[in-house]
């Protein structure tokens, strides 16, 4: 998803500078390494670069492109799975021929999106609903090559809430589009009380042109209120994982497990090198779990019997024996299932 948002920010801006070719190659990278599905957000800038550039040109560009990136991400795959087979091809048939049941990892209503976006973006996604209107009615130079690259916030937006299973990260693709459609709309205010016949401007004109900084700053402000209540009410499990790096003395090949707070486990890079593996033990969660990585099973290429894509839990992900645990990973969400951390008979706070 963030790397479809880098690829759609490039070549949108390739779009806009009017090299159409590099944009279309720059789209094909974001749809084959990136999210195949995202190629509804590329759409509106390859068609239109194919018609405004040398078609020629801008197809074998993007042709030559997504055979070439096809090729290697079939060799990575092979180099990782040990048999020839394709992501690309495995994401849209599990998600689109019927392979597999998203839904089974969520589902939300037709306005979880919109409600995400206000809490992300708060008035500069209403601003950025607006452009159309707005940004059109201003009759900028620059609001029809625009409106195309800006167009996939609204395509984006129907299709996605069409789906059961939503996500925030699948609004990722058109965050930065998000930011250019509402940041055109807040510089066209002026523009609505612009008189052509008249050689100075009105009190009006004026007050908009001042408006806008006062707008663009309470934007900001809401956004940096919204960052730094997220690291205030959401960053205890950093914090946690990084306090282990202090308990060395447990000893090398020391066992981490985490019980029902096992969504809050940030990366294995937050567990130092003393730990050998991360175990999760059973918690009540009944979907499906990762299996700590082991080279000697056959690394990436290997794949435990249990794994399947109806997110079905199995006993095999949970460890059994809680007493090889040297540190015990949780947060007691006063649910059916013991909290394991509160006999200190056993365990020791730390």
């Amino acid at each position: 998803s963030s790397f479809s948002m880098y690829a759609v920010t490039l070549s949108s801006a390739l779009f806009l500078l009017e090299k159409y070719a590099c944009a279309v190659s720059v789209a094909a990278a974001g749809v084959i390494l990136g999210w195949p599905f995202s190629v509804l957000v590329f759409l509106p800038v390859t068609v239109y670069s194919l018609f405004r550039g040398h078609f020629k040109r801008v197809f074998l560009s993007g042709l030559l492109t997504s055979l070439c990136l096809l090729v290697l991400s079939a060799v990575a795959d092979y180099y990782s799975y040990g048999r020839w087979t394709s992501s690309v091809f495995n994401l849209l048939k599990y998600n689109v021929l019927g392979g597999g049941e998203s839904h089974l990892y969520g589902t939300e209503g037709a306005t979880f999106y919109f409600r995400n976006a206000f809490n992300n973006f708060n008035f500069a996604f209403v601003l950025a609903l607006l452009f159309v209107g707005v940004a059109l009615s201003a009759r900028k130079k620059y609001a029809p090559d625009l409106l195309i690259v800006v167009s996939p916030v609204y395509i984006w937006l129907a299709f996605m809430s069409l789906q059961a299973h939503k996500e925030e990260r699948f609004l990722y693709p058109i965050y930065p589009l998000i930011c250019v459609a509402a940041a055109s709309v807040i510089d066209s205010f002026p523009d609505f009380f612009h008189d052509k016949y008249a050689n100075e401007q009105s009190i009006f004109e004026k007050m908009a042109k001042g408006l806008r900084p006062l707008i663009l700053g309470f934007i900001l402000c809401t956004s940096h209120s919204r960052t730094f209540s997220m690291l205030n009410g959401y960053g205890a499990p950093l914090q946690i994982y990084q306090h282990l790096e202090y308990h060395e003395d447990t000893g090398p090949g020391s066992i981490l497990c985490v019980g029902s707070e096992w969504h809050r486990y940030p990366s294995s890079f937050f567990v130092p090198s003393y730990i050998s593996e991360v175990r999760w033990i059973d918690d009540g969660f009944r979907g499906l779990l990762p299996l700590p990585f082991n080279e000697t099973l056959g690394g990436t290429t290997a794949a435990p019997s249990y794994f399947n894509n109806k997110n079905k839990a199995s006993d095999k992900q949970y460890l059994k024996d809680i007493g090889v645990c040297n540190l015990l990973m949780e947060l007691d969400l006063r649910r059916p299932y013991p909290s394991r951390g509160n006999d200190l008979s056993t365990w020791e706070t730390l």
